[in-house]
């Protein structure tokens, strides 16, 4: 057994959760409509809570990151340390090639899973992304299907988060058709 924490933080988009263990990051947690919702998704592998003000200086530095990132601000987690144990094989080859798409890039379903030598891949590769456990570190909300097909997106607010998301660093597969109707 290992021992796992988590803490919450405010970001631009609400109060967000971080999990970790001395391998490295467990989890990120994006805002839920109640934030104790949010608390319960992080401490539900019975990591212990955290203050904010009393993670560690390397933990701290990923939430100053996260808070950059979900503020706009172009930035990469290239080399931080993920706790990636409670995850397939599969899955982890999926979620490092996909970490090395960049900041307003994208790839699809079928790209990445030929990516990690599996041509035919790409509904494992979606349901890969369902269980990716650090949305935005690992970002999902970069892949979308064939054609420009956002796909889906199984983190808190689903298709208008991951729609927000790309927004944010200036990627609009539908044009940018849903400010019409926002």
């Amino acid at each position: 057994m290992f021992e796992e924490w988590a803490s919450q933080f405010e970001t631009a988009i609400g109060r967000c959760g971080l999990a970790w263990t001395e391998a490295g990051v467990t989890g990120v947690q994006l805002p839920e409509a109640d934030p104790k919702d949010c608390l319960a998704r992080l401490t539900r592998h019975g990591a212990k809570r955290v203050k904010a003000a009393d993670v560690p200086p390397e933990i701290a530095e990923l939430i100053a990151d996260l808070q950059a990132f979900l503020s706009g601000q172009p930035t990469g987690f290239d080399g931080l340390r993920l706790d990636m144990k409670r995850h397939s094989a599969f899955e982890r080859a999926a979620y490092d090639a996909l970490r090395e798409v960049g900041w307003g890039k994208t790839v699809t379903y079928g790209e990445l899973a030929a990516r990690i030598g599996r041509p035919n891949g790409a509904q494992a590769i979606g349901m890969a992304m369902g269980r990716n456990s650090w949305p935005v570190i690992v970002p999902c909300h970069r892949v979308l299907g064939a054609n420009g097909w956002l796909g889906g997106f199984s983190a808190p607010g689903g298709m208008l988060t991951k729609k927000a998301l790309l927004a944010r660093e200036g990627v609009y597969p539908d044009g940018g058709q849903l400010k019409l109707f926002e």
